[in-house]
């Protein structure tokens, strides 16, 4: 049993020495209780085992003292006495001496957690490509790229993040440039206040909010005209430089949101970039309300108005006020899409030529439904502003857009999650050239 002991002392970890003179104890514990019985059963002289049980007593006292010696020994080591000192001093059975711990250094202001997040960006890819056949007088049939979006957000703290969304599209010269499409800095406080600054998506309408950049969102390859990007030939002020205050406002099941957007505004003469993203033609602002409304007892119903309001100024000091009004009605899930918008633009001038007010309406109405992976659609629109009109008339000064109108058929095949197959059918028809067809594939993808 002496043996036991000193191999257990010897042990090379000051906690494994506990543990088996623990279990020497335990096992003596047992034979205390067994022999008796067995000396009882072999007729042994009682002072034999008497004897017997004062020896294993002394040696069970022994090494409860031992063991407590190793426990004193463990709880007072640090990370500043090596280990190996303290296993040769339990060899020796000497006293070991530790050594104090160095002060703790006074603790560093640090910011708080939510405030100083781990930095970090989440990135995601889109990017569509295909072919396009047309019968319309002077264009050719084609295979395409479409354009690579880079969409990027990342945490600056717990209430501020940025975004970042950046293009690669073909220009019609078959070369490719680069567009900032959006960046923002914003700060949300709660669901009632939201900020953002920098270039954005104007609030005008339904589709220009729900569906940004990537194709694969959509369920069309194309976007309806009225909502049709500068670079594809638009004429609504879809991209904007400026601020935006966004939020719920509390009316119980409603689901009323508001958006309240102060920008540069955009140019509309030929030859410019529309977007005023580095300095202002002049000190005036454009302003843009949008209310809709989510009602929690109809899930996918929404319904909303946008106006936006500008002062154009064109060459020789004519001046033009814009107002465009939005009205929208939609309803989507997982397997239906009903979208409706109608719009009026109202352009006035009093110094400018021709003088007056001139109107230009338009509208879509879009719908779809799921059948598995296949998703067939239909779409109609609609836009027509005047030969007259200053802004939309007039070759010299921009695009002219004219009246434009037809149908679009297609069907949209989801080969997974995140990539999409596109056949559509598009009979048009525009003022001054004869109706033409047109045949585009589409495939699509997201990450």
């Amino acid at each position: 049993m002496a043996n036991f002991a000193k191999e257990a002392v010897t042990n090379r970890s000051p906690t494994r020495h506990v543990r088996v003179y623990g279990g020497a104890i335990a096992v003596l514990l047992a034979l205390i209780q067994i022999m008796p019985g067995a000396i009882y059963a072999d007729d042994q002289p009682r002072t034999d085992e008497q004897d017997a049980i004062r020896r294993m007593n002394e040696q069970i006292q022994e090494l409860q003292a031992r063991v407590k010696e190793l426990e004193a020994r463990l709880n007072g080591a640090t990370g500043s006495a090596p280990l190996a000192a303290v296993e040769n001093s339990a060899i020796a059975n000497a006293p070991v001496e530790v050594m104090p711990p160095p002060p703790a250094p006074p603790p560093a202001a640090q910011e708080s957690p939510e405030n100083n997040p781990e930095p970090r960006v989440i990135l995601h890819m889109f990017g569509d490509l295909g072919y396009e056949a047309s019968d319309q007088k002077g264009v050719t049939n084609s295979f395409y790229i479409g354009s690579l979006d880079l969409f990027m957000t990342g945490a600056l703290t717990e209430r501020v993040s940025v975004l970042g969304e950046v293009l690669f599209t073909p220009r019609t010269d078959n070369s490719f440039s680069v567009d900032v499409e959006r960046l923002l800095l914003q700060y949300k406080q709660n669901d009632y206040l939201n900020f953002s600054i920098g270039r954005y998506h104007s609030a005008i309408g339904y589709y220009n909010t729900a569906f940004h950049q990537g194709a694969w969102f959509q369920t069309t390859i194309d976007r309806p005209f009225m909502y049709a990007f500068d670079d594809q030939g638009g004429f609504l002020p879809l991209q904007q430089v400026g601020m935006t205050v966004s939020g719920q406002i509390p009316l119980g099941r409603l689901g009323l949101n508001y958006v309240a957007e102060l920008s540069n505004g955009n140019e509309h003469l030929l030859g410019v970039e529309p977007v005023q993203n580095y300095r202002d033609g002049d000190n005036g602002k454009s302003l843009n309300f949008a209310l809709y409304a989510r009602p929690l007892w109809r899930p996918g119903l929404e319904g909303g108005v946008s106006v936006f309001h500008d002062h154009l100024t064109y060459v020789n000091d004519q001046d033009y006020g814009e107002l465009i009004s939005t009205v929208y009605l939609v309803y989507t899930n997982s397997d239906y899409e009903f979208l409706n918008e109608g719009l009026l633009v109202r352009h006035s001038g009093t110094n400018a030529a021709p003088p007056g007010v001139f109107h230009t309406p338009g509208f879509y109405t879009q719908f779809s439904r799921r059948f598995g992976k296949y998703r067939p659609y239909y779409r109609y629109s609609y836009v027509n502003a005047g030969v007259a009109e200053p802004i939309y008339g007039n070759p010299a000064d921009g695009l002219i857009v004219g009246r434009r109108n037809g149908s679009s058929f297609g069907v949209r095949f989801d080969m997974n999650d995140h990539s999409a197959f596109k056949l559509q059918y598009d009979h048009l028809a525009q003022r001054g050239i004869p109706d033409y067809n047109e045949i585009l594939t589409q495939f699509s993808f997201a990450f």
